[in-house]
């Protein structure tokens, strides 16, 4: 089995994964704050590909890179009196917080950039002997875009209509566009020795060598967001191509798109507009973030709004009451047969068809809607799904949804299962009103039925005790 992956750089489909090995590399995060659910999006899609890939055999190499040092860093440090490397410690420990708090998985390699100065170095000399840079005689080393006539194809851009990304000290640029490989170092910042003097790596750099190193046989799929696939990624495959023509670099370029707020602005640190993941755990729910990004193609923006993690927080509590209904299921019967091999086939076409994880979760959705009707009406039925219960499951695992996982309480003799923590008041509340079901007394029920929901909850009374969801 392969992917079909569409390519930024030839704008159409690429079959990857034919040999059932794949090597992945994203572009990870420069650690100098705390990461929102905009920053969020790429490591989840990318552990759910990861997990997908995993699920059907394949042998992943996933490869995920920090950038440990950058003028933000530096900035950051600077502005707290601290040092650079007691910046990166805490940002790094406060992503693996957020990627953890959202049930992402860390990837098999993290290279870091200050881990790789000398492969960078070895690359800088080789695009020099080459003819593809050159070094300034200032201590800069640049990249030489005029060298290197496929320039511009990933982003497709001529290069006369591009902007210049970089400033450059006057007089030490030969183009406005070359970009930087190598700066000299500046009074208080970090540097490394190297042939032109103390400095430190470009940013673009950094990437062409980790590739290299960790995936010697060039990435099946390179991750990254729209927002780096000019300068950042055009400079990375200018750089590795003019390196190495002969060696395979990327074989398809994967970017996806930005989460906006108010229907267009990107949500960015610079605008001020951002949701940290913890605030956006604390106010949605894990499970009602993850459904909200899957339910977009990885390529496309998705808009945040508390209105719509809300309806896509309900839309999954909808769906686990139905796994629950069914998942004690004794038996299964020609429907339940027929309905899991359907989800599988179309998960399987979904997800390999340019990792289609909106499409997929509409496969989850819609047999889980024929499932309800079913039991709707023949309420036996219920107890006659158990591989559509485990053809769900399966799928929503790899979505990262724990299913098993359930949450209860005992309270005042009531077992109360929930799915998110719902507080003291409303678990009291609903231990009250089973305890007035179980003596008749209909009257409180109600008005205590009446009370959670004006709490925004829904009760859903089952023979082994009550299960509460948001409404």
């Amino acid at each position: 089995m392969s992917l079909q992956v569409r390519d930024s750089l030839s704008a159409g489909m690429v079959e990857v994964g034919e040999s059932g090995r794949l090597g992945l590399y994203v572009c990870g995060p420069t650690v100098y704050d705390h990461i929102h659910i905009g920053n969020a999006r790429a490591p989840l899609f990318w552990d759910v590909v990861v997990r997908y890939l995993r699920s059907r055999g394949y042998d992943v190499t996933f490869v995920q890179n920090i950038t440990d040092i950058e003028d933000k860093i530096i900035g950051k440090a600077n502005q707290e009196g601290v040092s650079w490397q007691e910046i990166v410690r805490r940002y790094t420990d406060s992503f693996h917080e957020r990627l953890q708090m959202l049930g992402i998985g860390l990837p098999d390699v993290e290279p870091r950039a200050t881990e790789h100065i000398p492969e960078m170095i070895s690359l800088i000399e080789e695009l020099i002997e080459k003819g593809h840079a050159y070094a300034a005689g200032n201590g800069d080393v640049y990249y030489a875009v005029e060298s290197f006539p496929d320039y511009g194809s990933l982003s497709h851009q001529r290069p006369e209509e591009m902007r210049e990304t970089e400033k450059g000290q006057t007089g030490y640029k030969r183009s406005p566009l070359d970009f930087a490989l190598w700066k000299a170092s500046k009074p208080g910042e970090p540097s490394w020795e190297s042939p032109w003097g103390e400095g430190r790596p470009g940013w673009h750099i950094e990437c062409s060598a980790m590739v290299s190193k960790h995936l010697p046989d060039g990435a099946d799929i390179h991750g990254g967001g729209t927002d780096i696939r000019f300068p950042h990624h055009e400079n990375e495959l200018a750089q590795s191509k003019a390196a190495h023509p002969e060696r395979p670099f990327v074989r398809a370029w994967a970017h996806h798109g930005m989460v906006t707020v108010g229907g267009s602005d990107k949500m960015a640190k610079s605008v001020g507009n951002v949701l940290d993941v913890k605030r956006a755990v604390d106010l949605h729910g894990r499970n009602a973030v993850r459904m909200w990004l899957l339910q977009s193609h990885y390529s496309q923006p998705i808009e945040y709004s508390e209105e719509i993690l809300e309806e896509k927080r309900r839309s999954y509590e909808r769906l686990v009451r139905l796994y629950r209904q069914i998942s004690g299921s004794q038996s299964s019967s020609g429907l339940s047969d027929a309905w899991s091999a359907e989800l599988r086939e179309s998960f399987d076409a979904a997800m390999a068809d340019d990792l289609n994880t909106p499409e997929a979760i509409a496969a989850v959705f819609e047999v889980a809607g024929r499932a309800g009707q079913e039991i709707s009406t023949h309420p036996r039925a219920a107890g006659q799904f158990v591989s559509l219960a485990e053809a769900i499951e399966e799928v929503m695992t790899i979505f990262g949804f724990d299913l098993v996982q359930e949450l209860a309480a005992e309270v005042g003799g009531v077992r109360i299962r929930y799915s998110e923590e719902p507080g003291g008041d409303v678990l009291g509340r609903v231990a009250a009103r089973e305890n007035a079901r179980r003596e008749k007394d209909w009257a409180t029920a109600d008005r205590l039925r009446d009370e959670i929901h004006a709490d925004g909850w829904a009760v859903e009374d089952t023979s082994e005790g009550p299960i509460l969801s948001r409404r």
